[in-house]
This record gives structure tokens, C-alpha cells and sequence, in this order.
């Protein structure tokens, strides 16, 4: 069995914890439950596991409670022109192949069929806003010669990766908010377009993560994703952006789980006298991502040439009464804007890639 299918293949019993572990290695937002003979018991997407924690389970319950006991197969041999049929009326990217003895032998994949998968995704005008105008101070002593959005991972910048990843879920219109070396920026995009639509927003102040959208605010009138230019993830924007439309939220923050060993033994007290000693625990987070899907009129609540920052504008939002949600899902994430996350981005993209 090749080493691709079997990372995807997990047991029933294997905690939710080690699972989100497994699925971030095999790169596919997708798991298949099999029993000890490979046989198929069920299928786990990157949906479920979104359901998953939006219902509270515990990260130490077993897969076999999320995953779906009922998925699509094809038998051999594959005929893949009935799987792409099956994959456009179903909208999903896989479908495992079984053999007769109902034994998970191959796993089909919808960019493998059709190149990139962009004909699943058609193009949409949905706006994303890249916020690119800090110094990146973190990434010092690189970003006192380049801004930080033109810093390459293997033979790309930052931003353009940011792009191209957006890009394969159909995105293609961009406004990008610029301040630091603003110039070089724009002057690598008048030769490096790649397709995309371009513009940007000038900012004569530094305005924060959220500030920038203000002078704006006549080119945003619609639905539109913001990210902040050093995140990179292999994380599927068109279920985000299905996600916040669903819900009819006005604000969706984007959100990954990770997890945080601690290196140390943890003490529970109780009025001072010791309780229990916890060695080296784990917890697990839903954290911020700095992608997010917004409404135009949340725009209204930042008052133009006002530092404002995005966790404070969606708290301002939620008091306000606007309907602000996390959609969290299973799939890598790297903040490259500091060094250690930049090296771990570097390997990723050499190793099986964000494709």
C-alpha cells in the first residue's frame, strides 16, 4: 500500500486529539476509519471535524463517534469519469476505492483528476484583503531590506503564496493594504500579475490589522475575506466563505486547533495544599488564524485614520449585536511572520506541499 494512502487510514478508537495529528500530516482533509483488516468503516472530513468541535466533544473521544458511517466508495476497477460525475453532484474532493472484500485499496482525488481542481471552484468576485503594511519587525533583520510579504518560501514570496492558495478556491480579485516599502511591493506585482486582479489601499499611517479597511470602504460594498500577509494554510476558503453565508454571520473567524504540551509537571491545589501532580499535560486550543470573513457593514464601526486592530473590531461587532462565529477546521497552519514557524512553513512547502 502506498505511503500516501496509508497515512490517511486510522482505527476507530483513535483519539480525536491523534486524529487531527494524522490529518494534518496526510494533507488531504480527510481520514478513513478502517478495522484491522483495512476493511472501510467510515470516512472523516475536515466538515466533521468542524461540527465536531463546534459541538464541544471531548478531543480524547474516539474518531469512530465523528466519523460518517455511510461514505461514497467505488469498486474496482475505477472508472473515473463516473467518479468525477459523483464528485460534481456530491461536492466532495475524495472517494476511496474498495476492493470486493470491501478493503480500502486506492483513494481518489479531485486535483489529481482535473489538475488544481479548478473546475470545481468556479472564479468568484468575493474581495480578499491582504493586509500587508507592517514592518515585520519579527522577521528582522530580513525585513529592514525587504517588507515581509516579499520574503521567499522556496522559490516564492510570502504574498504570492497567500495569492495562489486563495486562488485555487476560485478567488482572484485582491486589495492589498500597504505602508512599509510599499513601493517594492507594487513594483513586484506590475511584472508578477499571475492573473489576478490587483489593487491596493495606501495607508500614511500604520492602522493596525483592521484600521485599513476604513479607506476602503467604497471598494468593499459585498461579502469579503481578510488575511493577515504571513499566514499560510492549506485550509479550504470556499467552505469558509460557505460557512459564514450559511450561518448569515456578519463576521467569521477562521480557526485551527492546536495543541500545547506542557514540559512540565502541573500542580492542582486546593486551599494552598497540593491536590494532584499532572506530568506534562496537553491541552487543546481553537485558536485565531487572522483570516476572516466579513460584511461590509462592520466596516462602519472603525472611524477613518483609527488604529484598530481585529480582535477588537469583532468585539465591538459582538457588542453591537452582530453575529460574529468561529469556523474552526482540521488542516496545517503557519504564522511565518517569526522565525521558528518559517522554517517549519519552508519544510512543508519542500515536502508534500500545500497543493
Amino acid at each position: 500500500m502506498e505511503e500516501r494512502l496509508q497515512q490517511l487510514l486510522v482505527k476507530a478508537d483513535l483519539p480525536l486529539r491523534e486524529s487531527l495529528r494524522q490529518m494534518d500530516k496526510g494533507a488531504r482533509q480527510l481520514l478513513i476509519v478502517v478495522d484491522d483488516d483495512n476493511r472501510i468503516l467510515g470516512v472523516v472530513t475536515d466538515g466533521d471535524i468542524r461540527r465536531a468541535i463546534i459541538n464541544n466533544i471531548d478531543f480524547e473521544a474516539p474518531i469512530g463517534q465523528v466519523m460518517n458511517p455511510n461514505p461514497i466508495t467505488l469498486g474496482c476497477p475505477v472508472n473515473h469519469k463516473k467518479a468525477l460525475k459523483i464528485m460534481r453532484e456530491r461536492s466532495i474532493k475524495h472517494i476511496p476505492v474498495v476492493n470486493e472484500d470491501g478493503q480500502v485499496v486506492d483513494i481518489l482525488i479531485w486535483s489529481n483528476l482535473l489538475g488544481k481542481g479548478k473546475d470545481m471552484y468556479p472564479p468568484k468576485g468575493t474581495p480578499v484583503v491582504i493586509m500587508a503594511g507592517g514592518k515585520g519587525t519579527r522577521l528582522d533583520p530580513f525585513t529592514k531590506i525587504l517588507p515581509k510579504p516579499l520574503i521567499p518560501i522556496g522559490d516564492k514570496p510570502i504574498i504570492e503564496i497567500i495569492m495562489e492558495r486563495f486562488n485555487q478556491f476560485g478567488f482572484d480579485n485582491f486589495l492589498i493594504s500597504l505602508n512599509y516599502k510599499a513601493e517594492m511591493i507594487k513594483m513586484y506585482f506590475s511584472e508578477n500579475v499571475n492573473g489576478f486582479k490587483v489593487d491596493y489601499i495606501m495607508e500614511k499611517e500604520f492602522l493596525g490589522t483592521a484600521g485599513a479597511l476604513a479607506l476602503a470602504r467604497d471598494r468593499l460594498r459585498e461579502t469579503f475575506i481578510i488575511s493577515n500577509c504571513d499566514v499560510i494554510t492549506d485550509a479550504d476558503f470556499d467552505s469558509l466563505l460557505n460557512f459564514h453565508k450559511e450561518n448569515q454571520n456578519q463576521a467569521t473567524v477562521f480557526g485551527v486547533v492546536r495543541h500545547m504540551r506542557i514540559p512540565y509537571g502541573v500542580m492542582k491545589m486546593k486551599d494552598g495544599d497540593l491536590d494532584e501532580i499532572i506530568e506534562k499535560p496537553e491541552y487543546s486550543f481553537v485558536i485565531n488564524t487572522g483570516i476572516y470573513v466579513l460584511e461590509p457593514e462592520l466596516i462602519d464601526l472603525i472611524t477613518p485614520g483609527q488604529v484598530m486592530n481585529m480582535p477588537d473590531l469583532l468585539m465591538k461587532a459582538k457588542g453591537k449585536g452582530y453575529r460574529v462565529q468561529v469556523c474552526p477546521m482540521a488542516c496545517s497552519w503557519f504564522d511565518v511572520g517569526e522565525w521558528e514557524e518559517y522554517r517549519r512553513a519552508l519544510e512543508y512547502i519542500n515536502g508534500p506541499g500545500i497543493a
